[in-house]
């Protein structure tokens, strides 16, 4: 069912995303589990008429698996990883109940203290993909079979039988609230989206920034690259455009020209539109001339390119980010621009070329 709602290359992500969204009541459930292990002396006691010297110790076994979750916990990033750490505890409660009823004058209440193990597990597979959890939850009953084989319990039929439908009917919940997670995280990716993304062309706006700059405003960061060639594209002429053709001739030819940058640049690159005909495409680890090179082809394909309204141009500004305030790049980018629309237009113009002229004009 959620094959059909999330794209298969995305259900890593998916199951990441739900595993950080119920992470902490998973592994306050899988403390929980651990802890009413220790509450469960009070019975024995009961069923000993006494202080059940006997199963002390098995009862409070449960608190070293509990103080392993505890310190390791912090450290698991990966929902895979964290799958094989949170549902350990409801199994080492679990054999800790099994070593606790090897005491027991009377067994008939292990089928109960089982029972209400599957809550503990329906609790720790709220941040599980189901399908770990129908293999992980399955153990419970290899862990009730193979304790069988030395303890012998008197109603080990009715055990079973009582905990296989239980144990569908957790799947069935699981199923049905992780489907209900997936159209959560499915709104929630596209709110993300409209929030970073120009409804017209498509490509990122200036909201963007805020997810690719470090925590001081300042520098670029994009995965593991530092440096990059920044383009500063405009369309010419683009006020005429409107004046002839309308605001829907101009929107057509905003989305003409964004679709050409897109077919001359990588995955890994970033087109903004900046405002009104201006796009700042960020070409990340790119070096400049290789920037130059790109610019001259998405220039001149702008020219040859047919669109459905007016042949058109674009000017494009180009300079080089290789750390520090991103701004002052952008600012290089958008001076090299316009002298490429004071030289004529239809032009690529590298700031460093020109870098030396306008700092005598300044």
């Amino acid at each position: 069912m959620i094959q059909r709602k999330i794209p298969n290359d995305e259900l890593n992500t998916f199951y990441q995303s739900k595993f950080e969204y119920y992470r902490k009541v998973a592994a306050l459930a899988a403390i929980a589990t651990g802890l009413l292990e220790v509450f469960y002396f009070i019975s024995d006691c009961i069923i000993f008429g006494r202080f059940a010297n006997e199963t002390l110790i098995p009862r409070i076994s449960i608190m070293v698996p509990i103080l392993l979750f505890v310190l390791i916990n912090p450290k698991v990033k990966d929902y895979k990883c964290g799958s094989l750490l949170y549902y350990m505890m409801p199994h080492c409660a679990m054999w800790a109940t099994i070593w606790a009823i090897w005491f027991l004058p009377n067994r008939d209440f292990a089928r109960e203290g089982f029972i209400i193990m599957h809550f503990g597990f329906l609790c720790v597979g709220l941040a599980m993909p189901v399908r770990y959890h129908i293999v992980m939850h399955a153990f419970l009953f290899l862990n009730i079979i193979v304790s069988n084989l030395f303890i012998h319990y008197e109603h080990f039929d009715m055990m079973i039988a009582l905990a296989f439908p239980l144990y569908i009917g957790v799947i069935l919940i699981m199923m049905i609230l992780e489907n209900s997670y997936a159209d959560h995280y499915l709104i929630k990716k596209e709110i993300e989206k409209n929030s970073v993304t120009d409804p017209l062309t498509e490509v990122f706006n200036r909201n963007k920034l805020e997810e690719i700059v470090s925590a001081d405003g300042e520098k670029l960061e994009v995965g593991h690259i530092k440096d990059a060639s920044i383009l500063m594209v405009d369309i010419d002429k683009f006020k005429r455009v409107n004046d002839t053709y309308g605001h829907e001739g101009g929107d057509k030819i905003l989305v003409f020209v964004s679709d050409q940058i897109k077919k001359h640049i990588r995955s890994t690159d970033l087109i903004i539109r900046w405002g009104g005909e201006e796009f700042v495409v960020l070409l990340m680890g790119t070096a400049l001339d290789v920037g130059l090179n790109i610019a001259e082809h998405i220039r001149s394909a702008v020219e040859a390119a047919e669109n459905d309204v007016t042949p058109v141009t674009i000017s494009v500004g180009v300079s080089k980010y290789e750390g520090g305030n991103y701004h002052d790049a952008i600012n290089k980018a958008d001076q090299a621009l316009y002298y490429a629309k004071e030289h004529g237009r239809n032009l690529v113009v590298c700031y460093e070329d020109i870098e030396d002229e306008i700092l005598r004009n300044s």
